[in-house]
């Protein structure tokens, strides 16, 4: 199971965005089988909006739509916040939402423009109970050393299977966009609203 993309930024762009989604505790966990199919179908889509031709911005906005439809966004928006979302307003959490996902979607839109193919091999999963299913692939190609990434999914978050957490080379891509924006947040002094103009502003 493959698909061609440039590894840099098919990683970047997967794991800094789609990776950044926590699902509560709850339910099951996906199948190993659902899993593969789940991350098979994603990397495809990937792959045929990265090769469609279409401009970085309307690249972006079908960036923004793959992540809402295949992470738990709202989840991720919550988690990369950190301890800041307890103390934010049902407006404010909403707008961070948005801006988010408007920010991940150009920025790692106008990186992919930057890049040609790769490819990434889904290869195997395994059943981690209820932390989710973990499958296994490997990016390879392009002149570099092939990359491990690992896709843990899972379908607790009650919208069937969602793409929780990616792992490359043993980092873990969700911890890695929270201390991105607890940084963030810092440098405005904790302002959760100027953050949110920031994002949005581009």
């Amino acid at each position: 199971m493959t698909a061609t993309f440039n590894r840099r930024a098919a990683l970047v762009l997967v794991g800094g965005a789609l990776s950044a989604a926590v699902a509560p505790a709850a339910a099951r966990a996906a199948t190993e089988a659902e899993a593969l199919t789940f991350i098979t179908k994603v990397v495809g889509e990937i792959e045929a909006l990265v090769k469609s031709g279409r401009s970085t911005a309307d690249q972006a906005t079908g960036f923004r739509v793959l992540f809402e439809s295949r992470a738990a966004s709202q989840q991720a928006a919550r988690f990369v916040m950190g301890l800041a979302w307890r103390d934010m307003t049902a407006d404010q959490q909403t707008r961070f939402h948005g801006a988010f996902l408007d920010h991940i979607a150009n920025v790692y839109a106008g990186l992919l423009s930057e890049y040609s193919g790769q490819t990434i091999s889904v290869t195997q999963a395994k059943d981690f109970g209820r932390k989710g299913v973990l499958v296994y692939s490997l990016a390879q190609g392009g002149g570099t050393s092939d990359v491990a990434v690992e896709w843990l999914v899972s379908d607790r978050g009650g919208r069937g299977v969602e793409l929780i957490d990616i792992t490359i080379e043993g980092i873990s891509l969700l911890q890695s966009q929270r201390q991105e924006f607890g940084a963030m947040l810092e440098k405005r002094g904790g302002d959760v609203d100027t953050l949110i103009a920031d994002l949005a502003a581009g």
